[in-house]
C-alpha cells in the first residue's frame, strides 16, 4: 500500500509559487523507466526509431507543434549553391559560401589586375533520407483520449498524462507523468485512483508500443532488466516514493 501521509501536511491557506497564488493543488505521479545500453543511439537510428514507433501507434512530437509528423524513409530534393572561381578562364577553386567568394575574388584581383571572376552553380540532387525527429513528447495515435499540442500530453477527464523520451549516453529513459488538479486536500485512495489507476491503461499502452520498438535487434535494448524510479509529488514540493505494488502494477500494464 502506498502512503501519502506527507501530502496531508499541506496548509489549507493559499499557496504561493513565484509570487502567484495557487488555488488548486496538483498531485503528480512521475515514473521513469531507464533502459540500459552500452552507448547512445546515433542520429540515424533515432530517426529510424521514430518511424518504428509510429508503426506501433506512437508518434514523437514537439511541444506546441500542431501538425503530426510522418516518419519515413523518403526521397527529397537537396539544393546546393556553389561558387566557381576562375582566373583567366581557368577554374582555380570552388567555394560554398558567398562571403568567402567575395573575399577570394577581391584578393586575387588585387594581385592580378581584376582578372578573377566568380560563377554561381546551382544543383539539385534527389536523395533518400529519414524524416528528422520533431521532438521527444509521445502521442498515442489510436488513443481514445485527446492529445493536446499545448500541453504535449493526453487528457483523461481531469487527469493529464505527458510522456517523453530522453536519450543518454548509457541509457534511454521513458518518463511518464500523470497529474491531477483539485481544489482541496484528497485522501490516499482518491489520489491513487486518479493518478495511478485511471491512466493505467494508457500508461501500459505507451510502454508496450515503446518497448516493442526499442527491443528490435537493430537497437538491442533490454526491456525486462530496467531501472524504475517512481515518485508522487505535490506543488509544495512534498514528495513520497511509490510503493512496490504500484511500480509492479504499472509495469504489468504493458501486458494488458
Amino acid at each position: 500500500m502506498v502512503h501519502f501521509e506527507n501530502l496531508f501536511d499541506i496548509p489549507h491557506d493559499s499557496i504561493y509559487i513565484g509570487g502567484y497564488c495557487m488555488t488548486d493543488i496538483i498531485y503528480t505521479r512521475v515514473i521513469e523507466i531507464k533502459y540500459e545500453h552500452e552507448e547512445e543511439m546515433d542520429r540515424t537510428n533515432k530517426k529510424r526509431l521514430a518511424s518504428d514507433l509510429q508503426k506501433r501507434g506512437i508518434t514523437l512530437r514537439g511541444k506546441y507543434n500542431d501538425s503530426r509528423p510522418i516518419y519515413k524513409f523518403k526521397t527529397v530534393d537537396e539544393k546546393t549553391v556553389t561558387y566557381d572561381i576562375y582566373l583567366d578562364g581557368k577554374l582555380i577553386c570552388t567555394l560554398d559560401d558567398s562571403w568567402t567568394r567575395n573575399k577570394v575574388v577581391e584578393a586575387i584581383n588585387a594581385l592580378n589586375n581584376g582578372r578573377a571572376v566568380a560563377e554561381t552553380r546551382r544543383t539539385v540532387e534527389s536523395v533518400k533520407k529519414w524524416t528528422s525527429v520533431q521532438g521527444n513528447y509521445i502521442q498515442v495515435d489510436n488513443s481514445n483520449h485527446k492529445y493536446s499540442s499545448w500541453t504535449a500530453g493526453h487528457s483523461i477527464d481531469d487527469v493529464k498524462v505527458v510522456a517523453q523520451v530522453f536519450h543518454n549516453y548509457t541509457n534511454m529513459t521513458l518518463k511518464i507523468e500523470s497529474s491531477w488538479s483539485t481544489d482541496r486536500i484528497q485522501r490516499d485512495e482518491t489520489i491513487r485512483e486518479m493518478i495511478v489507476e485511471k491512466p493505467l491503461e494508457l500508461v501500459g499502452q505507451i510502454q508496450k508500443g515503446f518497448e516493442s520498438a526499442i527491443k528490435l535487434k537493430k537497437y538491442g535494448y533490454n526491456t525486462e532488466d530496467v531501472v524504475v524510479d517512481c515518485d508522487f509529488k505535490v506543488i509544495t514540493a512534498s514528495e513520497s516514493k511509490c510503493s512496490p505494488d504500484i511500480i509492479k502494477m504499472t509495469r504489468e500494464a504493458r501486458n494488458s
